[in-house]
């Protein structure tokens, strides 16, 4: 199967959006588990660097086999999946945060995920 250079772009595009927002998450996460400083950075960095081009590599394989519309149903479970982890358990979380710079990132992220989606048409 294959797909349009423009999709490889958005979609690689829409991975390394991902990989910032993950490794802070990452980082974070090693602190509060009691993790120093430079050694939660590199966890983190290894961590991001290592997951994405090691699953890419595993799935291709199937992933390349499997039929469009199936292609389609798991990019839509996929897509539910990161929309109910944001909604139960990020949102909730920001929430708490200072909102200094809130409505700022929220507009970014708006005008990124309408640039990537008027892009396809």
């Amino acid at each position: 199967m294959t797909v349009s250079f423009f999709t490889g772009v958005v979609s690689t595009l829409g991975m390394v959006l991902h990989e910032f927002p993950e490794g802070i998450i990452t980082y974070v996460l090693l602190l509060r588990s009691g993790f120093g400083d430079r050694k939660a950075l590199v966890l983190a960095l290894v961590s991001a660097a290592a997951t994405t081009p090691l699953g890419t590599l595993m799935s291709y394989g199937w992933i390349s086999n499997i039929d469009k519309p199936f292609l389609g149903n798991l990019m839509a479970g996929s897509a539910g999946a990161l929309f109910y982890v944001g909604a139960t358990h990020l949102l909730p979380m920001a929430e708490r945060e200072p909102r200094k710079f809130s409505l700022i990132v929220l507009g970014g992220g708006i005008a990124t995920a309408l640039g990537i989606t008027m892009g396809a048409h």
